[in-house]
């Protein structure tokens, strides 16, 4: 028990940025347009500052872009860096975003994602857009006056659902006056993983109708098996005094489906695959990822909290397996990218050189962007 609490809260989740090394509160600078971005700084990292968008303590914050005025292709990431549902994750997770952290982030981190000189980057001529996290709710939230339970964070802000909406406007706007894209890349690790099978639905609505699109989740399995996936955590995760997820569902769900599942997020997999047949959609994961394990053993024993055990790597392993056996191996257009290790994220890698059956997955992601990517499994 002690040994699970201490590992709790150590979690860092593909960010570890201190809250604490954060500015203090300043007001924004005057909002800037993405067309404005583009003639000023191409090619350069830039910070959208939008009063609109909301962080969990109820500052404003904004997203980052670096923008090719010659490029008509878009990768669209959304970040991770844990949750809030108790007090335990929320500890771990920020509260708030500036434009200091995303230039940091920039600056520092080893992502080949991000990595505008290396010829291994498949996207380093492509528009960039990074959706920051600091809202709690792996991007899926639409509550503004959330009371964390268990004695957690009161009135906070948990709208991540919302502030990505108001980007896609944005992108919307930017492209319909400079061109149309002619391909999309969107992708997430963990927290931002699940904001991507979130926002699937209304980020091909607003932005990705007719366009060849890739999307792409590393680190954020949604778990068929009940024994990983409880349903008192589906019913905390989708409860209206927290995040509020059931608001954001599309309301064709249940019509559109033709299988049973337990809960609603589980149906989001059958759902994309039928409502986007041209999409190429990928899940990646370690068959031990300690973070989601840690995250998943809330559910366990009833949700009893503090949790008292931890779900095992083979169980993990299991429920991946079953994930891809029982869902995604009837769905045309969804390849899974299942490696060995307790590792969390894949996309944060500085070589995306990560192997199965002698596959890279920089070589798997090319591959399932020109829909002939496989299952690999170790």
């Amino acid at each position: 028990m002690k040994n699970l609490l201490l590992f709790l809260f150590s979690i860092s989740v593909f960010i570890s940025c201190n809250k604490e090394n954060n500015d203090p509160k300043n007001p924004l600078k005057e909002e800037l347009t993405l067309s404005k971005i583009v003639e000023n700084a191409p090619n350069k990292a830039a910070w959208v500052s939008r009063e609109q968008m909301k962080s969990r303590n109820g500052d404003s914050m904004g997203y980052g872009v670096i923008l090719n005025p010659n490029s008509k292709k878009l990768v669209l990431f959304l970040d991770g860096g844990g949750a809030c549902f108790n007090p335990l994750t929320c500890f771990q997770n920020l509260d708030r975003y500036s434009e200091v952290d995303f230039l940091d982030r920039m600056a520092s981190h080893s992502s080949l994602l991000i990595n505008r000189e290396s010829d291994q980057n498949q996207f380093k001529d492509w528009n960039l857009v990074f959706v920051p996290y600091a809202t709690g709710d792996v991007h899926s939230g639409t509550n503004s006056a959330v009371n964390v339970p268990n004695d957690g964070p009161k009135n906070q802000n948990m709208v991540g659902f919302n502030n990505f909406t108001l980007v896609l406007k944005d992108l919307k706007n930017y492209f319909d006056a400079n061109g149309n894209i002619t391909e999309i890349v969107f992708m997430g690790s963990s927290a931002g993983g699940y904001g991507v099978l979130s926002n699937t639905s209304q980020f091909a609505d607003i932005l990705a109708k007719n366009i060849p699109t890739t999307v792409i989740m590393d680190a954020s399995p949604v778990f068929m098996d009940k024994t990983l996936l409880s349903p008192c955590l589906a019913d905390i995760w989708s409860s209206d005094s927290l995040w509020n997820t059931n608001s954001t569902l599309p309301i064709d769900l249940d019509e559109t489906i033709q299988n049973n599942y337990n809960h609603n997020l589980q149906k989001l997999y059958e759902y994309l695959s039928l409502k986007l047949p041209n999409v190429n959609f990928g899940l990646l994961s370690y068959y031990g990822d300690s973070v989601i394990r840690s995250f998943y053993s809330f559910g366990q024993n009833n949700c009893v909290y503090p949790p008292n055990s931890m779900i095992s790597v083979d169980n993990y392993k299991a429920g991946l397996l079953d994930l891809k056996t029982s869902v995604l191996d009837d769905l045309e257009n969804w390849k899974v990218f299942y490696a060995n290790g307790i590792e969390h994220t894949f996309l944060s890698d500085p070589n995306f050189d990560q192997t199965v059956k002698n596959t890279k997955l920089n070589d798997w992601i090319s591959q399932l962007r020109q829909g002939m990517a496989e299952n690999l499994t170790e």
